[in-house]
């Protein structure tokens, strides 16, 4: 159990959620075609959640080497986030031999899947695996364009889902383009809330994050309420417009957790001094003794609350979709 705990911390395993939220559109969709297997779905979700967590162990090793590049010892090497990030890299729990093994694992797995694909369903499935590696290698330095949370919220908005979408029928859906442009908003939504957090980090790592580039954190939470408003207009305008099942109006269901997520932000912002206390309703809260003892409570529940509002409007559009 430690072993598999050590590694969900060492990939980022709890945006695994986000993958996960990707697949479930994918499937609303999907099952209805008469060349839908839920192998085939499976075998869909296990690549692409390789690559997320491929993606996130390398990003993290990037780091780590960029300071040893700059004369750091392994060991005096911090990152002033509130999350221990790239720890078990740090305090050697993990040598750089075995990191480059999982990630080989975990990437050789993703090309498998996606050659399986390729002998399925065609040739047109390589320009979605090639498209999503230039990006995935792209992502380690996009921040110094200002560009990392379009490139996630693109690779987890429509390219997983259109690219998904027709390994597993063969087939290309504007229906669906349209609902992967509300998930690439959502996707946003989780990027844009863990930026503003870290604010004061991106800027002593150089990082170039959409929430500096707003000049403000007031300004960066007028962006955060503008992604989450777009992503319910495009299912409103797509319902209204008869482009999308009237069902996935179930999305608003998540007004909740999108409300309560604007407030706990802005009280960050302006630092009130606020209880968290997680409800049912607002999603998952995993290890969230822990989280308190470890006195990261104040990050962990605003980050939650953007990573469950992406997940339940995914699921609540997929479930809307096949109802």
């Amino acid at each position: 159990m430690k072993s598999i705990k050590n590694f969900l911390e060492l990939t980022r395993g709890y945006s695994l959620l986000m993958t996960f939220a990707s697949c479930l559109v994918i499937f609303g969709f999907a099952n209805f075609s008469p060349r839908f297997t839920l192998l085939n779905f499976l075998l869909l979700t296990l690549g692409v959640s390789c690559v997320q967590l491929g993606a996130n162990l390398f990003d993290d090793l990037i780091d780590v080497k960029t300071k040893l590049k700059k004369g750091i010892e392994l060991k005096d090497i911090t990152f002033k986030t509130f999350l221990p990030k790239a720890r078990l890299i740090t305090n050697s729990t993990y040598s750089f031999s075995q990191i480059e093994r999982i990630l080989n694992i975990l990437f050789s797995i993703a090309i498998g899947v996606g050659v399986c694909f390729i002998i399925f369903s065609g040739w047109k499935i390589l320009i979605f695996m090639l498209i999503g590696g230039i990006l995935t290698l792209f992502y380690p330095i996009s921040s110094r364009y200002y560009c990392s949370e379009l490139i996630i919220g693109s690779i987890f908005g429509p390219l997983v889902i259109m690219g998904g979408f027709y390994a597993l029928t063969q087939e290309f859906s504007s229906n669906l383009f349209i609902l992967s442009l509300a998930i690439f908003f959502t996707t946003l939504v989780l990027l844009h809330t863990h930026n503003i957090m870290d604010w004061e980090f991106d800027i002593e790592e150089n990082k170039n994050t959409l929430a500096i580039l707003s000049g403000n954190k007031q300004n960066a939470i007028k962006i955060l309420i503008a992604f989450i408003t777009i992503a319910y207009l495009i299912i409103l305008i797509g319902v209204l417009s008869a482009r999308l099942n009237p069902n996935t109006l179930y999305v608003f269901l998540t007004l909740p957790i999108a409300a309560k997520l604007i407030e706990s932000i802005n009280d960050y912002v302006i630092i009130k001094d606020v209880e968290f206390k997680p409800r049912w309703y607002y999603g998952f809260f995993e290890n969230w003794e822990e989280i308190k003892e470890n006195k990261v409570d104040f990050y962990m529940f605003r980050l939650y609350l953007a990573r469950n509002f992406a997940f339940f409007f995914a699921l609540l559009t997929a479930i809307g979709t096949i109802i």
